[in-house]
């Protein structure tokens, strides 16, 4: 040393060097909190966004399980043909209705009770009390609402406090009107809000997240949890950007600090597409940064370690210097003196081991060379690494041989993680179902730094909520949304492999009957029953799903026409026998379509349309049976619904017209009455015959109009001939139907 060092100028150019060294540590040391706390907000923002998309449409299920009761009386009304406060009450004010509503309430535990209300305010049904009793509901909110205004919309009323349960409640109705848009009343359930605060506590919130349903113009509905600064019954501050955001459509802002909270809160706003409702999702800043604040001070703590290594150091030569510059005969006690400065180091350093080794986090450190130069005792627990190897300092591409010869990586030959960008965040599935969290953050100096994070707890909640918004509650097959994805996902391997593909669509046959006589619950009884058939009749990789009411779907991946119409037999032979409805035994049928990857489709779409093209032929054909579509399929079907669309578009348009054939006396050969016939020349294809547009008109319930324009035109016509002529008009067993016909 002495021999190298000998000049002062040389000392000083190490020290100005080893300033710059240490400068740069603590710039790096700065850029990566800074970066670490970017990642926090990052992440942050991206996990309440997830959690309001989940929750926005977990609330919109919600309300449409109650405003389907809703939609259902509106119906009825509408079929019952009621004109006024009276035929409403003869029609919705019986003992069956009152049962069938409190039927449906049993399954809502969202709804507080259904509530019919006739134009004058005054009760006609009430699930609280049979009898219904007399009393008047002018005065509440949504019935000024529609008695002023013609809404088909479903109406959420501001929060009120029950005066019969004392819950806090809202009011989600819907106007009740004649088939002349007369305003008959209304139709309303009251919504207990504390059953969104009870399915907000399931879902195990992390602290400082919180949850606001708030009406459009700010209202603040339910807040969980409550003991946050925003209230119930509050409304959202106008100086804040959340009137904005609901404006654009929904996203996310960052709110200053609100009275009782420290820094700023992240807000992601979500809007429910059929009610005018929101749903927020935050977090607080401290909440956010908590973790980070941890990081950020082990940081800093290793610089200010390092910093006063180095000061010491710098002072160590510093003195090592002065020595020289005096006397060479001292070099002997200068060298004890870096020996001691050497073995504080080593005792420093051996204390930031001991840190990192206690970290909450798997730490890994890559140098330039692509050698693992430090790997923490929890990285080794978290990735099942042997300490041996790993403290030999192997190369990062030696480990990932040993990890793909264990058998992680999913059968990747490298860890996807490794794979992605520099700055990459990802996760990790191990085959003992640990879920990683991997962070990789570059050094300026070449190398990286990766940490393990173990996030199973907050996955499996995560897949918890994705299964709840892809998977029929009733069934618990997949419903139409993960019926799409999964159907997406077959026909994307299928033409990635060439393989085939077979599409089933169901229908029941006689569930409507069974429905209708054992009531809604054995409805329901029945087809969880036909569900499980379905799934024990199937493969392990088929596709079983419940597309709505009982419309069921069976994607058999692998499977040709062969094999479909094999699986068609199988189904059929279950569904078949008897079921068990609560000592109650009912029996149905079912038709089948099938459509075939790649010779009836190559895309969802196409061959969706085609097995419902083949069901409707097997349905037309008998019911109870199955047929694989046909290209004439197709086109009988593309004709019927052009014949379809043609006499609905020949109605409009008064294309019929009617001849008369005369009816005479057979002695005397004179006319004694007409028989009025039905006659349509279609301006596309020429004259058509009564056979074939009669069927479509009674199938599509044009044959009511219809019927009643050619009573109508027939007796105009005869009124004006001669006495004694008769007229003669055909009726549609359909007609019989229609309260008008007299």
């Amino acid at each position: 040393m002495p021999e190298s060092l000998s000049s002062p100028s040389r000392g000083r150019l190490l020290v100005r060097a080893a300033v710059a060294v240490m400068a740069g540590l603590v710039l790096a040391a700065g850029a990566g909190i800074w970066m670490l706390r970017q990642g926090a907000i990052a992440d942050t923002q991206d996990d309440i966004r997830r959690l309001g998309t989940v929750l926005a449409e977990q609330t919109t299920r919600s309300l449409q399980s109650v405003d389907f009761v809703l939609q259902e009386v509106v119906a009825k009304v509408a079929a019952s043909g009621a004109r006024d406060p009276e035929s409403l009450r003869q029609a919705m004010g019986g003992r069956e209705v009152f049962d069938a509503l409190k039927k449906r309430l049993a399954d809502l535990p969202l709804a507080d009770a259904f509530t019919v209300v006739d134009a004058t305010g005054r009760l006609v049904n009430f699930t609280r009390q049979w009898p219904t009793p007399e009393r008047s509901m002018a005065e509440r909110e949504y019935f000024k609402h529609f008695a002023q205004e013609a809404d088909t919309s479903p109406f959420i009323s501001e929060p009120s406090v029950s005066s019969t349960t004392g819950a806090r409640t809202i009011f989600l109705a819907r106007r009740l009107a004649a088939a002349d848009g007369t305003f008959l009343g209304a139709v309303v359930s009251p919504l207990r809000l504390d059953f969104f605060s009870e399915f907000f506590a399931s879902t195990g919130l992390q602290d400082g997240t919180g949850i606001t349903i708030v009406a459009r113009d700010g209202l603040v509905l339910v807040r969980y949890p409550t003991g946050d600064a925003l209230l119930q019954d509050a409304r959202i501050p106008p100086k804040l950007p959340w009137y904005d955001t609901v404006a654009s459509g929904g996203g996310h802002y960052t709110a200053p600090p609100l009275p009782g909270l420290h820094g700023a809160v992240y807000v992601s706003v979500h809007l429910l597409n059929a009610y005018p409702l929101v749903v927020d999702v935050t977090r607080t800043e401290g909440a956010t940064l908590r973790r980070w604040h941890g990081q950020a001070m082990a940081i800093g703590a290793g610089v200010v370690l390092a910093a006063t290594v180095l000061l010491l150091l710098l002072r160590a030569l510093g003195r090592q210097f002065a020595l020289i510059e005096r006397s060479r005969d001292r070099i002997d006690e200068q060298v004890r003196t870096i020996q001691a400065s050497e073995s504080r180091l080593a005792a420093q350093s051996a204390m930031l081991t001991a840190t990192l080794d206690h970290m909450e986090q798997g730490l890994m450190m890559v140098d330039a060379a692509d050698r693992i130069v430090l790997c923490n005792r929890r990285a080794l627990t978290m990735l099942d690494l042997p300490a041996d190897m790993m403290a030999a300092r192997p190369r990062a591409g030696d480990v990932l041989a040993y990890q793909a010869g264990q058998g992680e990586f999913d059968g990747h030959a490298i860890d996807p993680a490794l794979l992605a960008s520099d700055r990459a965040v990802c996760e990790r599935r191990r085959p003992n179902g640990t879920v990683l969290e991997v962070r990789t953050t570059p050094l300026p100096w070449g190398g990286l730094v990766r940490t393990y994070t173990d996030i199973t707890a907050r996955a499996k909640a995560e897949e918890m909520l994705g299964r709840a918004a892809s998977h029929d509650q009733l069934t618990g097959l997949a419903n139409r949304n993960g019926f799409n994805h999964g159907l997406d996902a077959a026909l994307a391997t299928a033409a990635r492999t060439g393989r085939e593909l077979a599409l089933l669509c169901l229908d029941l046959d006689g569930f409507k009957a069974v429905n209708d006589t054992l009531g809604h619950a054995a409805g329901d009884a029945l087809l969880a029953a036909v569900a499980q058939r379905l799934v024990q009749s199937s493969r392990g990789t088929d596709l079983v799903a419940r597309l709505g009411g009982d419309e069921f779907a069976v994607v058999l991946p692998g499977a040709g026409l062969a094999d479909a119409e094999q699986a068609c037999r199988r189904l059929l032979e279950e569904i078949r026998a008897p079921y068990d409805l609560g000592g109650r035994s009912a029996r149905i049928g079912v038709s089948i379509g099938i459509a075939a990857f790649p010779r009836d489709g190559s895309t969802a779409e196409q061959l969706l349309a085609n097995a419902d093209t083949a069901l409707y032929m097997a349905k037309d054909g008998g019911r109870d049976t199955w047929r694989a579509f046909s290209t004439e399929d197709g086109e009988r079907e593309h004709l019927r619904r052009q014949l379809e669309q043609d006499v609905r578009s020949a109605l409009e348009k008064q294309q019929f017209t009617l001849a008369y054939q005369p009816i005479c006396d057979s002695g005397t050969r004179a006319p004694v009455a007409f028989e009025a016939l039905l006659r349509w020349t279609n301006p596309r294809t020429g004259p058509v015959s009564p056979a074939e547009f009669i069927p479509v008109a009674e199938r599509t319930g044009l044959i009511l109009p219809l019927g009643r324009w050619v009573l109508e035109a027939a007796c105009r016509e005869a009124a004006s001939w001669p006495l004694p002529l008769r007229i003669a008009v055909n009726l549609s067993p359909a007609q019989f139907r229609d309260e008008g016909l007299l």
